[in-house]
């Protein structure tokens, strides 16, 4: 977005956001919220060849050590405004705003606990065998069913991966299934490592 519309944008973010705790990253076109181990994240997109944008709220796992913005469970809008004027634009970055902050609101409400997201992700992944079963979505379950000492499932995630990106990201995970302490301190690296890659404060203490 142009400087104008950033502006604008940003303002009305900040009004409706920052109760919540969500922070703009830099200068960029997304929030974040802190909630220890993953991200409650907005992001105010704009569009490539028009003064436009449009909303999208996520979930980032940090636990899952992607090594990229990852919108790990993603909840589009249909929410998209063009820029006309400034008076215009300003009403129109207040209502985007706004559905931001009550989609980010069910975004806490949906995952209050990494129990609740562990549950979410098996669920997902059981159900989607053929697709992203054996991807990421079949990762994070792995992760998220060893974290909670599950450890037949946990291993049957893992060992049924066939997408090369997470392969070798589980291979490091797999000797570890059933040592609890040793599994979660390895997450707690992806974390950590995560968190600092995003330049996020260290946490006092362990997430897992």
């Amino acid at each position: 977005m142009g400087d104008t519309h950033s502006r604008i944008m940003a303002a009305a973010a900040k009004k409706q956001l920052a109760p919540l705790g969500v922070r703009q990253q830099g200068r960029s076109r997304l929030w974040l919220a802190d909630r220890g181990s993953w991200l409650n994240v907005v992001e105010f997109t704009p569009r490539r060849w028009s003064k436009s944008v449009s909303l999208m709220n996520a979930a980032h796992w940090l636990w899952v050590g992607a090594g990229f913005m990852s919108l790990n469970e993603a909840v589009p809008s249909q929410l998209h405004v063009e820029f006309e004027t400034e008076e215009q634009f300003k009403g129109a970055a207040r209502e985007i705003a706004q559905a931001a902050q009550v989609n980010a609101c069910l975004m806490d409400e949906r995952f209050p606990s990494f129990q609740a997201i562990a549950e979410f992700v098996i669920q997902r992944a059981e159900s989607s065998p053929e697709r992203l079963g054996p991807s990421w979505w079949g990762y994070e379950a792995g992760i998220a069913a060893g974290l909670l000492g599950r450890v037949d499932e946990s291993s049957r995630f893992l060992r049924g991966l066939t997408d090369d990106r997470v392969v070798n990201r589980a291979a490091n995970l797999l000797p570890l299934i059933g040592r609890l302490d040793a599994f979660r301190s390895a997450v707690n690296i992806n974390v950590a490592e995560e968190r600092a890659r995003l330049k996020l404060v260290a946490l006092e203490q362990p997430a897992f």
